[in-house]
């Protein structure tokens, strides 16, 4: 249950904050993994929020390298 709360917790800010950015900068992304990133800091700056889609795959991205 509390893992549950955490995680709709972290999809109402759709946002790649500062320490998922440190998370990724120190995890070896391949180029397409760290153009996408890129591409979603990016967005950040024009909108509010990710789109779902794009935070679905940044969440994919880091539960990947969360595992290794």
């Amino acid at each position: 249950m509390k893992i549950l709360l955490s995680m709709r917790e972290l999809m109402k800010t759709r946002r790649i904050k500062s320490n998922l950015l440190k998370f990724f900068e120190s995890k070896p992304l391949t180029d397409k993994e760290k153009s996408f990133i890129m591409s979603a800091l990016h967005n950040q700056e024009k909108y509010p929020q990710l789109h779902p889609n794009i935070w679905k795959i940044v969440c994919d991205i880091e539960k990947r390298y969360k595992n290794v």
